[in-house]
């Protein structure tokens, strides 16, 4: 699997951090300058931008931005895209807060007011001396941790360029999830910069026992962070482009269809094909995730009172997927899908048709475990399930401005008849439909959403280890019946035209 998680590169940069304290390679002034930037821009992405309007999440933020705010002068500017506040932009330059505002109302300094805070570009900044990244070929400690951390912060910016949020379901806002990661970062600098202090030439040491004394401070002012986050699950995929193997293939098919998938929602008038095709492809998954937990259950990788539990969430979230197509299937926004999605999507169909007439075939439990890994599908699924948290989300914003727009039809003989419609009845032909008659669509969008979210939920109890208590076996060894799966598995295909 071609994945990577925020988590995988933490536990990469803890374990290149405990390996600093094994070695006693002489550190240059411009490997640590390179660590030192690195590790503000990261601690920069993590922050994020002030919150603004919620006075709850302005205070929860305060802990956070006054720690970035605190980072001793960087020694350079973490991205020409950035924008600092007052604050940073003083930190970062060596000289007081009030002596920023001054040369901002003096005209000196560009700036913008969003009516609380002064935002300045880093490109406006007094520039400052060019730092090296990092080589990525060198085999010195700090600098593959150096390289760790910068990838680790292009994934965070990436994350948080993201367009769609679902409101709760974003750890990138919500700071309760962000601090044990920023804690985690902050332990690595205090080793870190505790190893170049004692390897680095001395005239040089006034940086790193700085930066020394800043981390330990901050780690003090998080407090107890000792808790998980939902954050070091997001991953960055690179999916392979030639697959080998029933698990590449799963893989490149689920990661090709996310990404067209979110181009076509994201469509000025997207087709309703797409959108009765993601709650296709949806329940279809949930049915394939079930069929491959009954097969890691029978391997003695979940446990029984786990494997009921998916079962039981998931077909409830199919059964609510098959319902959501309905409504999709009598309307139209006279959009056709472009190509590429059609491809994307009749491939995952395929694809996912295999896996599950290989594991619910009567027998083939055997012959399906030698073929595909198990495990490391369910890994690739259970991240197409965060997308699919993503993508019902804002499938379920769209119905309500379509219908106001104007831009759903219908055949006039199923609308409730009018005089203004009894020709188009007659003629059958269709016609927008009126807000009040999408109830429907609005309504099961948003079931749809909710049921994505709790079988996201559900599908993480997989990564679990086995309990030591378990439900007696008999009740799950045999898996689930065809008739159990029926109303996620009896389906013909993509129907997009």
């Amino acid at each position: 699997m071609s994945t990577t998680t925020v988590g995988d590169l933490l536990d990469r940069a803890e374990a290149l951090a405990s390996s600093l304290r094994a070695t006693g390679t002489e550190t240059t002034t411009g490997q640590w300058r390179s660590f030192d930037s690195t590790t503000h821009r990261l601690l920069h992405e993590l922050v994020g931008p002030e919150r603004i309007g919620i006075r709850t999440e302005i205070l929860n933020h305060a802990t956070v931005t006054r720690i970035i705010n605190g980072y001793p002068s960087p020694m350079a500017t973490p991205g020409s895209e950035k924008t600092y506040n007052a604050l940073q932009a003083a930190s970062h330059l060596g000289v007081s807060h009030w002596k920023i505002v001054a040369d901002i109302r003096r005209q000196r300094l560009p700036a913008t007011f969003d009516g609380s805070r002064y935002r300045i570009k880093a490109t406006d900044l007094s520039p400052v001396p060019q730092v090296q990244p990092a080589d990525p070929a060198s085999t010195h400690p700090l600098d593959r941790l150096s390289c760790t951390l910068g990838v680790l912060a292009d994934l965070i910016a990436a994350e948080r360029s993201r367009p769609t949020t679902i409101p709760g379901f974003d750890p990138l806002r919500d700071d309760a999830e962000v601090t044990p990661v920023m804690a985690r970062v902050l332990a690595i600098t205090l080793v870190a910069a505790r190893y170049t202090l004692v390897n680095i030439p001395l005239q040089e040491a006034d940086r790193p026992l700085l930066i020394a004394r800043y981390a330990a401070r901050a780690l003090d002012a998080l407090g107890d962070v000792n808790r998980p986050s939902s954050l070091t699950q997001v991953a960055s995929f690179a999916p392979p482009t030639k697959a080998r193997g029933p698990n590449e293939e799963l893989e490149v098919t689920l990661r090709s269809w996310a990404t067209h998938a979110r181009s076509e929602l994201a469509r000025t008038v997207p087709s309703t094909a797409v959108l009765r095709d993601v709650a296709n492809q949806a329940g279809h998954l949930y049915a394939v995730c079930t069929a491959l937990v009954m097969d890691s259950f029978t391997a003695g990788n979940l446990s029984g009172r786990d494997a009921e539990l998916v079962h039981r969430e998931l077909r409830a979230a199919a059964q609510v997927m098959h319902r959501l197509q309905e409504p999709w299937k009598t309307v139209t926004t006279a959009t056709r899908p472009n190509h590429e999605y059609v491809t994307a999507t009749t491939a995952l169909h395929a694809r996912l048709t295999s896996i599950q007439q290989e594991n619910l075939s009567p027998g083939n439990h055997t012959l399906s475990a030698g073929r595909i890994n198990v495990d490391q599908a369910l890994a690739d699924l259970r991240f197409t399930a965060t997308d699919l948290s993503e993508l019902t989300y804002t499938a379920a914003q769209l119905p309500e401005p379509l219908l106001r727009a104007g831009l759903i039809f219908a055949p006039a003989r199923i609308l409730p008849a009018t005089v203004e419609r009894m020709r188009d009845r007659n003629l059958g032909r269709y016609v927008a439909m009126q807000h009040e008659e999408g109830t429907e669509l609005i309504d099961t969008a948003e079931q749809g959403s909710s049921a994505a979210r709790r079988a996201q939920a559900t599908l993480e109890i997989s990564l679990r280890p086995v309990a030591t208590t378990e439900l007696p076996s008999q009740t799950l060894a045999a898996g689930p019946s065809s008739q159990d799966l029926e109303a996620a598995t009896s389906r013909s295909g993509p129907d997009l035209f």
